[in-house]
């Protein structure tokens, strides 16, 4: 009689400590598949002088979980986010906030500005953006899409020009975020803000 509650009380203890165990597996796969780094990102356009200048703003966000290491050479498949027209002095708009993580798998968000100047003056595009402090993380930039455009380093704020001809001047703008590690191994870290700054001025 002993030895057969003996035996129950082993194959319980036996049932629990394998219980925890899985419990204990299953807590650290769901840490690891949900390491994140999220960006919280709004873009604000005003416009200054005697410009007239329309602003489209358009955003891809790129299906991988891969390292990347190099800006994209191409991109197709642009989704319009925010459109200013040339006779609006302000706009205000957000694209998809960045979130970097495993789970959903998308390891670089893309952001292409393109000016077209229907004034009779000479403009710029200022773009600024906010520092990200984040050595996970790489911003290229530039006003042509390449395999080997400009990048920022760490806590370094953007701080670019775009110059417009007038009467039908236009340019192209980049701003790539980009995760240059695999989102496997990434490190967790609190929700940033990224915010994109367009100022258009004419040139004088």
């Amino acid at each position: 009689m002993e030895s057969k509650k003996s035996t129950k009380i082993k194959i319980i203890s036996l049932v629990a400590s394998l219980v925890i165990c899985f419990l204990l597996i299953g807590v650290s796969v769901y840490a690891a598949l949900t390491q994140t780094v999220t960006i919280n990102n709004n873009i604000n356009i005003t416009t200054g002088g005697q410009t007239e200048v329309a602003v489209k703003v358009s955003e891809y966000i790129n299906a991988g979980t891969t390292a990347i290491t190099a800006s994209p050479a191409s991109i197709t498949g642009w989704t319009e986010k925010v459109t200013k027209s040339a006779t609006e002095q302000t706009k205000e708009g957000s694209v998809t906030p960045i979130d970097f993580n495993l789970t959903t798998g998308k390891n670089y968000y893309a952001y292409k500005f393109e000016f077209t100047n229907s004034s009779t003056v000479k403009a710029y595009a200022h773009i600024s953006a906010s520092a990200v402090g984040n050595t996970q993380l790489t911003i290229y930039y530039g006003e042509t899409l390449s395999a080997s455009m400009s990048s920022l380093e760490n806590n370094i704020a953007l701080d670019a020009d775009v110059d417009l001809d007038a009467t039908g001047g236009t340019g192209e703008f980049y701003i790539i975020v980009a995760a240059n590690k695999a989102l496997e191994n990434l490190t967790a870290v609190a929700e940033i803000p990224f915010n994109i700054s367009i100022t258009i001025d004419q040139n004088v």
